[in-house]
């Protein structure tokens, strides 16, 4: 999937996290409070688990242990379909097994990011990768 550009983003929000565990914890307070400014109409508490999932991804295997610089780099955005992108990005440009991470052989994270009604993806972007959760409007399905 390619970057979002903005012909097709409405509206959008960056989200500065720490290099640390505490992202966690301000990525769900803040990314809610971001995600009910941006007006999106699907199940938000579904997209901050996503977000979880993601930012908690990033930090296990694209940050080292003890590393100070910037944290994943996080972008929610809204597109004029209505779909909610979650991007996170950070500074390690590959992603070794990606489709086994998806599909659950390597864990639960991604593959429960998925089940909770997100389409996985990644793209190389800015000399290191970009993880996109793209969720749609409406009820998470069953």
């Amino acid at each position: 999937m390619e970057p979002a550009t903005a012909q097709f983003v409405s509206r959008e929000t960056r989200l500065l996290l720490p290099a640390d565990p505490s992202a966690l914890k301000v990525a769900r307070i803040d990314g809610r409070t971001i995600l009910t400014t941006l007006r999106w109409h699907g199940n938000q508490h579904a997209a901050i688990d996503v977000l979880y999932v993601l930012v908690n991804n990033t930090l296990k295997h694209a940050l080292s242990p003890g590393e100070t610089r910037q944290g994943p780099e996080v972008w929610l955005r809204v597109t004029k379909a209505h779909d909610h992108l979650i991007d996170v990005t950070d500074l390690d440009p590959e992603f070794p097994n990606f489709d086994q991470a998806v599909a659950g052989e390597l864990g639960h994270g991604l593959w429960g990011a998925k089940h909770l009604g997100a389409a996985i993806t990644w793209f190389p972007a800015d000399g290191g990768k970009t993880v996109r959760a793209t969720m749609r409007p409406g009820r998470v399905p069953a």
